[in-house]
């Protein structure tokens, strides 16, 4: 593993066997890694019930559809009728 050149006031790089801080940090990115991937997953699973429980289209049904329609009743003018007259 080639390290990168340290500068002459940097402090020198121990290997991450031997470094707690590194350790940790490899730990730390780990719990983050897994912890998306979980994330991801019931995401996905979520998004598969949801699309496994959409309601199916509507049948049209007699007597749905336009409340005043079903009722009978014919549509007003399409205009206000003028005031002045």
């Amino acid at each position: 593993m080639d390290l990168p050149p340290t500068s002459p006031l940097a402090p020198p790089l121990a290997p991450p066997e031997t470094d707690p801080r590194l350790r940790q940090a490899v730990r730390t990115g780990d719990r983050l890694r897994w912890g998306l991937t979980g994330l991801a997953a019931v995401f996905l699973v979520v998004l598969a019930a949801a699309a496994g429980l959409r309601p199916t289209g509507r049948e049209d049904k007699p007597g749905t559809g336009e409340p005043l329609a079903v009722l009978g009743v014919a549509p007003g003018p399409a205009t206000r009728p003028n005031d002045d007259q």
